[in-house]
This record gives C-alpha cells, sequence and structure tokens, in this order.
C-alpha cells in the first residue's frame, strides 16, 4: 500500500465517486483479512463489508484521524470487525428458538433473545447477572478497573495508554480475566 492511499481517503472524504472505487479493493482486502476470525459465510461476509462500507461512506471516514497507513488499516480493520460483531449479535439475538437442539446441552441457553430463559436452560439472566457482579466486586481493585474500563468500551490501546503499561500485557490480562469470569459463570449455569 502506497503513501497515495491517504490521499485517496482525503478525496473520499471531499465526496469524489472515482476516490471510492480506488478505495473499495484495499478496504475488501483489509475487511476479509479482518473478518477471517469469524468463520462467516460468504454471503454473510459480504453483508458485512457492504454495511461496513456504508457505514464509512455515510460519514464514518470523517472519524479517521490518523497520519499514517498502518493507523488507515488499523481504523478499517476495526470499522470492518465492530459490523461484525453487530451482525453475529444481532443473528444471534434474533435466532429462533426451535433451532436450538434440545439433545445438545452443550448450546443450552446460548440461543434466543434477552430475558430470563426457561428453567430447563439454567439459571435465569437476572440472577446470572447478580452473579457476575458479585464476583466482580471479589476481583482485586487492578483487575476490577481493567474489567470496568473494558465493559465500557475501551480499547486495549486506550487502557494500556491510561494505566502505563503496554497494549499487550493489558490484553493478555484482559483475557486471563474475562476467562476467569467464563469459567465461574460455567460454574454457576450461567453460560
Amino acid at each position: 500500500m502506497s503513501s497515495d492511499l491517504l490521499d485517496v481517503v482525503r478525496r473520499c472524504r471531499g465526496g469524489e465517486a472515482d476516490a471510492w472505487r480506488t478505495l473499495l479493493p484495499t478496504f475488501q482486502e483489509i475487511g476479509r483479512r479482518a473478518l477471517r476470525s469469524f468463520r462467516l459465510s460468504r454471503a454473510d461476509l459480504d453483508d458485512v463489508l457492504g454495511d461496513a462500507l456504508t457505514s464509512l461512506y455515510a460519514g464514518g471516514l470523517s472519524q479517521f484521524r490518523g497520519a499514517t497507513i498502518a493507523e488507515l488499516v488499523a481504523f478499517l480493520r476495526t470499522v470492518t470487525r465492530n459490523r461484525a460483531l453487530d451482525f453475529v449479535k444481532e443473528r444471534n439475538r434474533w435466532a429462533p428458538s426451535d433451532a436450538l437442539d434440545q439433545s445438545d446441552e452443550s448450546t443450552m441457553g446460548r440461543v434466543g433473545g434477552p430475558g430470563p430463559r426457561d428453567a430447563a436452560f439454567g439459571v435465569a439472566d437476572d440472577e446470572c447477572l447478580a452473579f457476575l457482579r458479585q464476583e466482580v466486586g471479589r476481583l482485586k481493585r487492578e483487575d476490577r478497573e481493567l474489567y470496568l474500563m473494558k465493559a465500557r468500551g475501551l480499547k486495549e490501546r486506550e487502557i494500556a495508554e491510561q494505566t502505563g503499561r503496554s497494549a499487550g500485557t493489558v490484553a493478555s490480562q484482559i483475557a486471563r480475566l474475562l476467562e476467569r469470569l467464563r469459567e465461574r459463570l460455567r460454574d454457576r449455569g450461567c453460560v
């Protein structure tokens, strides 16, 4: 990728249709790489990329404040991943409850909309939420701060800046913390 890409972004912000056509192949390449871990079908992948591109076209690209190609690539990856997360959450939220295989206990409680679960599916959501709050309250102050910053939507890089740690350290600490909380929730019957 060349530094001309930043000029293309500037022209896209100015509303040039040719600039958007020039940006499209680069965006698709970055987006497809960013979505590999989601294991989406080809159609779903195209939908997510289309949605991400639409959001950029509708003004999202004006949010880019970087000055380098690396920052642009990170920005485009983030936009694409956020759209994919929204897509997956929405799909799981509206999945029909009869799609749940009653014989497969490993999937119990993962499908369906918000609200308390049927007693056959384990602990009710409000009980799980209360249990999670209790577990978070028991964390060491440092871990609780990390959890709350992540829960408020801060990225690892932002948390690292605020705490004075490296982004890699923050990412691994958060991953271990979340896994411990998931284990406790699983033991409780919430996940």
